[in-house]
């Protein structure tokens, strides 16, 4: 099987981890993949998680995002591919327009998929304009509004990978980024970390009874200001890294931290928390507001509603106690069938039946 993926990759949002948690478990089974992806100029997210020269070799960048105006695209290497399945991600973020024109020679070869990351139905010009062999989608709350716009039979759920189960060692993490062994270290990561500002005053409060270090490894310019608003008004220890690392990196800053903190409130309409699935496999302990980010999960992640429920869940972290020892267990049972490598696999028994056909 030859699978073409059109979308983002190698950048800091949402659907670049989805893409590229399914695409390299694809490579690993020994799928010949090529990635279209979005010029360095031009991209959907906040930061570039690879240089130029650790990009993989399957990458072509031959397109910009779509941002309301008229965004380029180089047709020549989509069409000159060898594939037999073209999977889109996040449409909405892509020349649509310019995509529309090749469709027709695309369909000529391949059979296509489009991975719905919209919690609503679009509005833009053009994004149902496409005759798609199948839609995927992340779970029934997308499904009940994709069914008014698709055929019931071309849609299918396919739920949103989580990075495999990769636990680290805590001491060597730390040396390695030069964190202190003796002190509990609670992470913000990404542009996420926006939302977390008021947990500042839990940590203040737990420093009269922990030493604490708060670390904010982001490049978001409103995350790096904020938090450098308040640094040295704290009680505690806040550092601030200014970086957007990739999963090796991020992975050392999970294993080095004992708890992780993600504060990102409900939206109107459907939505996954890409950070929590990148980040679970860590075995670093979530800690989330209640939100419909948090819809898919149940006891992986410590889920607070109020900064009293937060400074329980943080004390029960830093003792290890019993939400802290049921939640690892649940995180390796949540794993088992969840995992990027089960979700790629489900995506290549969707694909064989397309082939099918």
């Amino acid at each position: 099987m030859k699978i073409a993926m059109f979308g983002s990759w190698n950048t800091d949002s949402g659907a670049s981890i989805h893409a590229e948690l399914i695409g390299r478990a694809w490579v690993e089974k020994g799928i010949d993949l090529k990635v279209f992806t979005f010029y360095r100029h031009s991209f959907h997210g906040t930061a570039l998680t690879k240089k130029p020269e650790e990009e993989e070799k399957y990458v072509t960048r031959c397109f910009e995002v779509f941002k309301g105006t008229d965004p380029k695209m180089d047709a020549a290497p989509i069409l000159a591919a060898d594939y037999d399945i073209f999977v889109v991600q996040d449409l909405g973020m892509l020349p649509i327009q310019r995509l529309l024109s090749i469709f027709p020679e695309i369909k000529k070869k391949a059979k296509t998929v489009n991975v719905i990351h919209d919690g609503k139905r679009s509005d833009i010009p053009g994004f149902f304009d496409f005759d798609w062999d199948q839609v995927v989608c992340f779970d029934k709350r997308y499904y009940d509004f994709l069914k008014e716009a698709y055929p019931k039979d071309k849609i299918s759920i396919i739920p949103y990978p989580a990075f495999p189960l990769r636990l680290g060692d805590k001491v060597k993490a730390r040396e390695e980024l030069g964190l202190p062994g003796d002190k509990k270290i609670v992470l913000l990561f990404g542009p996420a970390a926006e939302y977390a500002l008021d947990t500042v005053s839990v940590l203040d409060k737990l420093a009269d009874k922990h030493d604490i270090i708060m670390l904010i490894v982001a490049k978001v310019e409103p995350v790096l200001k904020q938090f450098g608003r308040v640094q040295h008004a704290v009680k505690f220890d806040m550092r601030i890294v200014e970086e957007a690392p990739d999963m090796d990196r991020l992975y050392e800053y999970l294993h080095a931290a004992d708890c992780m903190i993600y504060n990102k409130p409900s939206r109107p309409w459907p939505v996954v928390s890409s950070t929590a699935f990148q980040c679970m496999g860590s075995g670093c302990p979530i800690l989330a507001q209640v939100s419909n980010f948090t819809y898919s999960f149940d006891k992986e992640i410590l889920k607070y509603s109020n900064h009293q429920e937060l400074e329980e869940d943080l004390i029960d972290v830093f003792e290890q106690g019993s939400k802290y020892r049921d939640q690892q267990k649940a995180i390796v049972s949540y794993l088992g069938d969840k995992a990027a490598d089960a979700t790629a696999e489900k995506f290549l028994r969707l694909f064989e039946n397309l082939l099918k056909e």
